[in-house]
């Protein structure tokens, strides 16, 4: 007598995939790095002095603000990641965004940074969960 087939195909079943985890530090700063980037070809000021970890010049500031705006907004980092990838203090994090939310009600600066979201955005749906390093995934 033939033995009973099963109902259930023959694949193994094991507990569901787990969700994503959270992105790795490396990956935080990788994302601050693309926010630096960006804010470095839209404001014109090099990714060097947005990522210097010493005072800087007024428009380097400032696009450093944009870049930190950007990775708290468009990339969704926490206060305390963008200030880990930026060598600098939450609350000089939280500052420099709320200098950014303040400019927004120019609507030429509003505009402009509207493309740089955009742009972001873009670039953290490359992966689902933000950018994606080698290995990662």
């Amino acid at each position: 007598m033939p033995t009973p087939r099963s109902p259930f195909p023959s694949a193994s079943y094991g507990p569901p995939d787990p969700l994503p985890a959270r992105a790795s530090p490396r990956s935080e700063i990788v994302q601050c790095e693309v926010a630096a980037d960006i804010a470095s070809i839209f404001c014109g000021v090099p990714v060097a002095e947005i990522l210097t970890p010493h005072r800087a010049r007024s428009a380097a500031a400032r696009a450093r603000h944009v870049a930190m705006y950007l990775a708290h907004v468009a990339f969704q980092l926490p206060l305390g990641d963008v200030a880990r990838g930026f060598a600098r203090d939450r609350t000089s994090i939280a500052h420099g965004v709320a200098r950014i939310e303040d400019a927004r009600d120019d609507e030429v600066f509003d505009g402009l940074l509207s493309q740089m979201e955009a742009l972001a955005q873009s670039c953290r749906r490359l992966t689902g969960r933000g950018i994606a390093l080698p290995g990662e995934r």
